[in-house]
């Protein structure tokens, strides 16, 4: 298995994010509502893929060649996950639907090194709609996404 250098940047930057929170989250811990961390997991998701597509972008224009050139019908995994998950978060905490969970520094650690290990596993993933299906789609950036056929 071959990894690209964006590829390694983005594994070794998850130990260094999973250190961060550790060390900024209070030590007895802190409490949220599930909302919270359904919108928080979510949102932190999304800024994963974004940053990810902008350093595509930029790629992309130091190589015209890789410019999109196919149109697609479908959409991230990594995206849509994260747009159901912030509108979940927000919509339970919106109607005050949920429990508070406490999380030590250890948890919230763990739990943010996951979430970005989830993304890196989902960001080549795209659904179609027409027809209906998952698929893997490598730097799928570069593609224009058409809604309807």
């Amino acid at each position: 298995m071959h990894l690209a250098k964006t590829e390694i940047f983005e594994l070794g930057a998850i130990p260094v994010a999973i250190a961060w929170v550790a060390w900024l989250t209070p030590s007895p811990g802190m409490r949220l509502e599930i909302g919270e961390l359904l919108a928080a997991g979510a949102l932190l998701i999304l800024l994963q893929g974004f940053g990810r597509d902008l350093w595509l972008l930029r790629q992309a224009r130091r190589q015209p060649e890789a410019a999109a050139t196919r149109e697609v019908s479908c959409m991230c995994v990594e995206s849509a996950i994260g747009l159901a998950g912030v509108v979940a978060g927000i919509g339970l905490v919106g109607f005050d639907i949920g429990m508070m969970v406490f999380l030590s520094p250890t948890v919230l650690a763990a739990s943010t090194g996951l979430t970005l290990l989830a993304g890196y596993l989902l960001k080549d993933f795209v659904f179609g709609w027409s027809p209906w299906k998952i698929y893997r789609e490598k730097n799928h950036a570069q593609l224009i996404v058409r809604w309807g056929r």
